[in-house]
């Protein structure tokens, strides 16, 4: 399948909401009522590195995670997930390799249960629970895409998809590679998101402009490519005894973030390099909308720039963090057409 023009096009205004609290936000997400915005963990360690936002009155609700390898700290807010229960969200820590518990309502900045990656999950570097027992997540070296992890002991479950040979590339890549694994996981890196209701984990293609659909309900991948569908330029060079991929610094990145809901999955789409993001700040304006099953029914321009999507369709609003030198978060209006 490929993302290809469509005749649902908008013109979308925002507004930019200001809060002091919010000092150098990397990521936003939803749980609930509520968004959840991550800070980056190189802030001054004295500022927590979650901010709760309450969506209907948009305002400030309180902070959570003190900085720190400490028990029920974290050093880092890498991925936000819902909790056990409405009341909790559960936020996975790279550095720290954790699972962490949040209460949505008391005014701790501490989590309130915390659960350290078994030895068989230390390579798994992006995770969300598929089940109560198990979770979904990418292997930094793997012949599989995803894998599936037991919480209890950190044995594998399964892997999903096998990578294929890349279109065009053979003068590129050594298949013959101990690593090569390693290699196409990079070349595929990208945002990984989930709507463990709906069954859905999907990654989309931060180099490469492909966006990958796994539906765990069937455990069948489908493959969305474009807009662009030429490969970024890069090499494969010696890194000590290993290889590492290196991309052309000129290369416009593609896609930015993802956010699936009950019926959509919103692709927040860049197209800008690393020098027009440092002139310019403008990291990503244009949001394709598809279907669970690939198709594409929807394009939004925006006029404000934003890292980071979150939709509620029930309020009628798209949320992201805007992307000029003092962030705060940008509002939309979601058009009829996608309610």
């Amino acid at each position: 399948m490929k993302i290809e023009k469509s005749e649902n096009v908008f013109n979308l205004k925002g507004e930019k909401i200001y809060f002091p609290e919010i000092i150098n936000p990397i990521a936003i997400n939803a749980v609930g009522d509520f968004l959840i915005i991550s800070e980056n963990r190189r802030n001054d360690p004295k500022y927590p590195l979650i901010r709760i936002l309450q969506k209907s009155p948009l305002h400030y609700k309180s902070s959570k995670g003190k900085p720190g390898f400490g028990p029920f700290e974290i050093p880092d807010a890498t991925l936000v997930e819902s909790g056990a229960n409405d009341s909790t969200f559960t936020v996975y820590s790279g550095m720290s390799k954790t699972l962490t518990d949040f209460s949505l309502y008391d005014t701790s900045v501490l989590g309130i249960h915390q659960y350290k990656q078994p030895e068989g999950l230390f390579e798994v570097y992006k995770m969300f629970h598929a089940t109560d027992s198990t979770v979904l997540g990418i292997k930094s070296i793997d012949h599989n895409r995803l894998v599936e992890i037991s919480l209890k002991d950190g044995e594998r479950i399964a892997g999903y998809g096998t990578w294929e040979k890349i279109p065009d590339a053979d003068h590129l890549i050594d298949y013959s590679d101990a690593i090569v694994n390693y290699h196409l996981g990079q070349i595929n890196k990208g945002w990984f998101k989930a709507n463990r209701k709906v069954g859905l984990f999907v990654k989309a293609g931060v180099y490469r402009d492909r966006i990958e659909i796994f539906d765990y309900n069937d455990k069948e991948f489908t493959i969305v490519e474009g807009p662009r569908l030429e490969l970024p330029k890069f090499e494969i060079v010696p890194s000590g005894a290993n290889s590492v991929v290196i991309f052309d610094i000129e290369n416009k990145y593609g896609h930015r973030d993802i956010y699936i809901d009950d019926k959509y999955i919103y692709d927040l789409y860049g197209g800008f390099n690393e020098e027009e993001i440092f002139e310019t700040n403008e990291v990503a304006k244009t949001i394709y909308i598809l279907t669970h099953s690939g198709d594409v029914v929807g394009k939004l321009n925006l006029d404000v720039s934003i890292r980071g999507l979150v939709v509620d369709s029930s309020l009628k609003k798209i949320y992201g963090i805007t992307t000029d030198k003092d962030p705060g978060i940008a509002v939309f209006d979601l058009p009829e057409e996608f309610l």
